[in-house]
């Protein structure tokens, strides 16, 4: 174990025994008709990545030692006084630990995830939060060799190509009250979860100076993992305004300053609620100043009938290419992205107690006229699934689900996944499932082609695979869970071996 090793581990304990310790002694409970006796809920973090449950301290403390118990006019004795510093803070949090393996064609990989969020509240009273997040990797055996000097790892991932051990996910403040009574500072590094899931290291300011409305300001540097971005900037602002209980509406505007590169978006919203089991959003954008995109999202429920329905469509009107890490990130590899439009639907409905059913369908449609390279990497499909589940009894579960994807140039897929899940008794939870894909790969060799031969190779490869996990959770705070997975393909004599073990804390 490296130095740098011993310093996370150490800290990472440190952490957990602050958070596990016993709470300090306290003094005077604050008077009832205090603007501040009671502690409102701090807004919810807007990483993606789930935290843990908060974990709540005892609502009154022990007296200090020693003090006097002074009799009120009334006859009632007053709380304990309160003179610490940080005696109103609560601390919760994650820490999800992951060891996987991995073996395929005589080789072995072993690696180590580890995430952890961190949650204060009330570091000020009703004043100031704070969050802390974090992802580490760390590769046991590093890459194989052979022939030499010649570089082959089948277990290659993006961390590792880049060199990517840590990830710095989120580190702010909240500061509340400042300006309006219910309105939230945040500096520091943060995800904008309304705001396209904007990362930047900066700040937003979220106020409402009208009960209806709502502006969210924000600034900052965006964050990337794998690409500088040193002198880029991103602003903007987010105005929400809710005219009925029923119907909201919002505006924003924000720029994403990159050199040579220079984006500027521009978005408007609307949601509607037509009745509690009918509701939609819509969006439209332009970018730079041309229309951008136009997204429809609609959801629907009928309880009596046991049936949910979900339904989007998105329509990209303009050419995506060399522009701002924000919009195409991939352009590097994949190149532009064209002008297309998507839709897709997915159906749920309960027969009974014992029996639900599932199906979606999705689809995809470029606008045609595009060249070699560009249809290589934006492909037209339509894709369909269907699948149930089946309740013999109230431990075990049995699931069955199709998928079929059609692609253009004759690639297709066709898969089938079914499972058993038990749970024999609480905390306990037992699986096991298989896998099955077919593959239809339809290519032109590109040295033939340079000779002017256009021969169609075509491969259609079966894969399938099997699987086991379990998972303990003898408390609502800890789990533990381990997969084992075989993948047998047809086209190769080396089957795929994976086992990962994981191990999660919620303090």
């Amino acid at each position: 174990m490296n130095g740098k090793l011993h310093i996370l581990v150490i800290l990472l304990l440190g952490i957990m025994l602050l958070a596990w310790a016993p709470a300090p002694p306290a003094g005077a409970q604050e008077s009832a008709d205090t603007v501040d006796s009671v502690t409102p809920e701090s807004p919810a973090d807007e990483n993606p990545a789930a935290e843990g449950p908060a974990s709540e301290s005892p609502a009154s403390e022990s007296p200090a030692a020693g003090a006097a118990e002074v009799e009120s006019a009334t006859g009632e004795t007053p709380g304990p006084e309160k003179t610490g510093l940080f005696d109103s803070l609560k601390i919760s949090g994650t820490l999800n630990s992951s060891y996987q393996f991995r073996s395929y064609d005589g080789q072995d990989d072993s690696d180590i995830y580890e995430y952890f969020s961190l949650r204060l509240r009330d570091i000020v009273k009703d004043r100031v939060d704070g969050a802390f997040s974090m992802y580490w990797h760390e590769d046991l055996d590093g890459g194989s060799t052979i022939q030499g000097s010649e570089w082959y790892d089948p277990f290659l991932d993006i961390d590792q190509a880049y060199g990517t051990r840590f990830r710095f996910y989120t580190g702010y403040l909240d500061f509340k009250g400042l300006g309006f009574d219910d309105s939230r500072l945040r500096v520091g590094r943060q995800f904008l979860e309304d705001i396209d899931y904007a990362h930047f290291d900066g700040a937003s300011y979220r106020f409402s100076p009208l009960d209806p409305l709502e502006v969210t300001l924000f600034g900052g540097r965006p964050v990337t993992f794998y690409s500088s971005s040193h002198g880029d900037a991103f602003y903007g602002a987010d105005v929400r305004y809710r005219f009925t209980p029923q119907t909201k509406v919002g505006a924003r505007y924000y720029r994403y300053d990159a050199e040579p590169y220079n984006d500027d978006l521009a978005a408007v919203e609307v949601w509607h609620m037509f009745t509690p089991e009918l509701q939609t959003h819509a969006e439209f954008s332009l970018l730079d100043a041309d229309p951008y995109l136009f997204q429809n999202d609609w959801y629907f429920r009928w309880d009596e009938y046991d049936f949910d329905a979900v339904a989007q469509v998105v329509r990209l009107f303009s050419e995506i290419s060399d522009q701002t890490i924000n919009f195409n990130p991939y352009f590097p590899l994949l190149h532009g992205y064209e002008p297309f439009t998507y839709g897709s639907t997915l159906f749920t409905k309960g027969l009974n107690e014992y029996v639900s059913l599932n199906a979606g369908f999705d689809f995809r449609v470029t606008d045609g006229g595009l060249d070699p390279v560009a249809e290589a990497t934006n492909r037209d499909y339509v894709r369909g699934t269907l699948g149930a589940e089946f309740y013999p009894v109230k431990q075990v579960t049995l699931s069955v689900n199709g998928e079929f994807w059609s692609v253009d140039s004759g690639d297709e897929f066709t898969g089938v996944t079914g499972e058993v899940e038990y749970k024999p008794c609480k905390g306990w939870t037992l699986a096991a499932g298989a896998e099955y894909g077919e593959y239809v790969q339809e290519y032109m060799d590109e040295f033939l082609l340079f000779f002017g031969q256009e021969k169609v190779f075509r491969i259609t490869p079966d894969v399938v695979t099997y699987y086991a996990r379990v998972k303990w959770q003898p408390t609502g705070k800890v789990y533990t869970a381990a997969r084992f997975e075989v993948e047998d393909n047809s086209l190769d004599e080396d089957n795929w071996y994976a086992f990962q073990l994981q191990v999660g804390v919620n303090f």
